[in-house]
């Protein structure tokens, strides 16, 4: 896409920004919608080879040939232990089915084993104080494991007995609960706090810092759909979460900040609203689209290590870059065509500074800003040098004429 390109591009949205944003808060719906139906199933915490190697040659023919004890194999465990009792006593019976119990209700419970049902010596402790009850889940993004570490939590309540789980399925569980803290805790609660600080410390006004988030958040959120539908067609790891949200972030922010800057500067300068964002278009935009694609043939890289997890980073940068560089082409341009010089609103009197749109609006009145003597900045300056002199002149010339009054004449 040439400048001219992106110049129409911005025009047209700056031109009709309702239609502009309304496309934009529709796909946000749509992204929202299609975040809570699909991404929960579409992301796995297991990081895979994506060379086939011979270890994952053998794995698959071991599956294909014993189906039913592959779709069988244990996948967690639950250890109970009891000071009080051993595993021959009532209570610690009773205790036991009734945990045993849940889990088999639990979703996508295969199989479970037990010491009561099997009567296999290898499932208790050498104390007696112990057992192991063993269940296999075979679909390693299934809900099921929620259910689970909830009876086991309810159990472990109980003042006569110990209870835990760990297992294949439980630590997938570990691993999406500690991605979604990161996230709260990282990029919710302290980046984008620390984001918009930054942001109103270089702008000095409050509208002018929040344009970059509102730049920002459509794009992390259409991004995120993107992932959800394409973790049902690929296998991407849970961290690419983290990363979409970092690096839309990071780029939202960055691209929004060259073109809300330019454009204050092209108001500073006398162009009129839609002059300004069609030179910003022509250069801040410009730069954004080639750093944006400079940035996205970058993570083309991350495909080169065979790794789904970085694949799955890969993925996730890749298209938040592309959905950030669009946003900085359609709805930037929209927000500002609403916004104009309002942008420069609510002022922070310690660190904010008239920008050059405001100090031009003060300084020119609107029939002086339709006349070419002052529609830029050093024309005003150079016009007020040239009225402060005409002012000194006769002010010189009025003391002039006072005195040769007061002074008579020699003749008389």
């Amino acid at each position: 896409m040439n400048a001219t390109r992106l110049e129409r591009l911005a025009l047209a949205s700056a031109r009709h920004p309702r239609w502009t944003i309304g496309a934009w808060v529709a796909a946000m719906l749509v992204a929202f919608v299609a975040i809570g139906a699909l991404l929960g199933g579409a992301l796995t915490t297991e990081g895979k080879p994506t060379n086939n190697p011979e270890s994952q040659r053998a794995k698959n023919v071991r599956e294909a040939a014993f189906p039913a004890a592959s779709s069988a194999a244990i996948t967690d465990i639950i250890v109970i232990r009891s000071p009080r009792y051993t595993v021959d006593a009532p209570q610690f019976r009773s205790f036991v089915r009734t945990l045993a119990g849940e889990v088999r209700r639990a979703k996508d419970v295969k199989s479970i084993r037990a010491y009561l049902g099997a009567h296999d010596p290898s499932l208790v402790s050498k104390d007696r104080r112990a057992t192991m009850v063993q269940f296999a889940m075979p679909n390693e993004s299934s809900s099921g494991i929620d259910d689970v570490i909830s009876a086991v939590r309810r159990a472990d309540a109980s003042s006569a007995f110990a209870v835990t789980v760990t297992g294949q399925r439980t630590l997938n569980h570990d691993f999406n609960k500690l991605s979604e803290d990161d996230l709260r805790s990282g990029e919710l609660q302290f980046g984008l706090p620390a984001a918009l600080i930054v942001l109103l410390l270089v702008f000095g006004t409050v509208v002018a810092g929040l344009v970059p988030l509102l730049i920002a958040l459509p794009s992390i959120i259409v991004a995120l759909a993107l992932v959800a539908v394409l973790g049902h067609a690929f296998s991407l790891s849970i961290f690419v979460v983290n990363m979409l949200t970092g690096m839309g972030l990071a780029l939202g922010i960055d691209y929004a900040l060259f073109v809300v800057s330019r454009f204050r500067e092209e108001r500073g300068r006398g162009r009129e609203k839609l002059e300004a964002i069609s030179a910003s278009a022509m250069t801040a935009n410009r730069a954004v689209l080639f750093s944006g694609t400079t940035f996205v043939i970058a993570m083309f890289g991350m495909f080169i290590v065979p790794s789904s997890i970085m694949r799955s980073l890969a993925v996730g940068a890749i298209l938040v870059g592309i959905v950030s560089v669009v946003a900085s082409a359609t709805l930037l341009p929209a927000l500002l065509g609403v916004l104009g010089d309002r942008v420069d609103r609510l002022r922070i009197q310690l660190v904010g500074r008239r920008s050059p749109s405001a100090f031009r609006s003060r300084c020119c009145s609107p029939q002086r800003r339709r006349s070419s003597a002052c529609t830029s900045a050093p024309a005003a300056r150079r016009c007020s040098l040239v009225a402060s002199k005409h002012a000194r002149a006769s002010r010189n010339c009025s003391a002039t004429s006072l005195e040769r009054r007061r002074i008579p004449s020699r003749s008389s």
